[in-house]
């Protein structure tokens, strides 16, 4: 069989290379035309069920609302370079990245329910989980206005507001059957962002996601950041991922995601760690002296 596929590629028989619309991977192109950008990246989608949820949500974009956020950021976008927030106006590429989590959360297949997207940025995810008839919620930081406009251009709603270490997420979040975590930037340590959490500070976070945001049965996405973090070697917290997958989750180690479904909240007996609203910041030594000391 292999010899017959060398002769085939050989004599140019074989099935032909899928044609990327940016030949060095991904170069965002914010202000080209969104058929262009769609058609092009659609390409890339070679699964078809992945690329019927893309259709879909490529459908669901109005266009003059989308040409209108182009020209709101036009003279951004020709000043920013490539890793510039803007980046998240050229859709397609984001549509094409997040159908791939659709697909290994079922979001075309499952019953209609209602998602939280914890850092949604954007909000291309929940785009898609809307365009699939699923209630949707995004939660973010007010900064960058962009990723209001996006959420607004896909008719989202959002509340403001981050992830801080041991501070309790807003109470009308409220509770929710998926609640996603992808792409987090909000587990660097403030003032060192050499530092990020470790699997510890992530046990606490995900057994307060379980018992504050999750409805039973239900389903708990994470895709980590690629970061130095504790290793000091930039790469994913691969302990976590270990972790995961010991309390059942289905693992995707190439891009180090991780889906718990679940019955009852997630419980981490066998890591040393403390609950969540104990890992407030601690006062400083200077303060905690001035704290200590007697009243004359």
């Amino acid at each position: 069989m292999a010899l017959v596929k060398r002769v085939k590629k050989a004599l140019g028989l074989g099935p032909k290379p899928v044609r990327r619309p940016d030949a060095d991977g991904v170069t965002y192109r914010p202000l080209r035309p969104l058929k262009e950008r769609l058609k092009g990246w659609r390409a890339v989608v070679t699964n078809e069920r992945q690329r019927a949820i893309y259709d879909r949500v490529a459908q669901s974009v109005d266009p003059a609302g989308y040409a209108a956020l182009q020209q709101k950021y036009r003279e951004e976008i020709e000043q920013a370079d490539e890793l510039a927030v803007t980046k998240y106006v050229d859709l397609a590429p984001w549509f094409m990245i997040h159908s791939r989590i659709a697909l290994l959360l079922d979001i075309d297949t499952r019953p209609p329910g209602s998602i939280l997207d914890i850092g949604a940025g954007g909000g291309q995810f929940l785009a898609i989980a809307k365009a699939h008839g699923h209630k949707v919620l995004a939660f973010d930081k007010a900064d960058p206005a962009v990723y209001a406009d996006l959420i607004a251009l896909f008719g989202i709603p959002r509340i403001e507001g981050g992830v801080k270490l041991g501070e309790p997420l807003p109470d009308e979040l409220g509770r929710h059957d998926m609640v996603v975590v992808n792409g987090q930037v909000f587990d660097v340590f403030p003032g060192d962002r050499s530092r990020r959490w470790d699997v510890p500070e992530w046990a606490s976070f995900i057994e307060y996601l379980c018992d504050t945001r999750l409805t039973y049965p239900g389903t708990l996405f994470i895709g980590l950041n690629m970061s130095a973090g504790p290793t000091g070697t930039e790469d994913f917290l691969w302990p976590l991922v270990d972790l995961a997958e010991r309390h059942g989750a289905a693992v995707d180690r190439k891009r180090a995601t991780m889906r718990f479904d679940l019955e009852k909240p997630l419980r981490f007996e066998e890591i040393e760690h403390r609950p969540w609203a104990e890992l407030r910041r601690r006062p400083t030594r200077q303060a905690a002296r001035k704290i200590a000391k007697p009243t004359p």
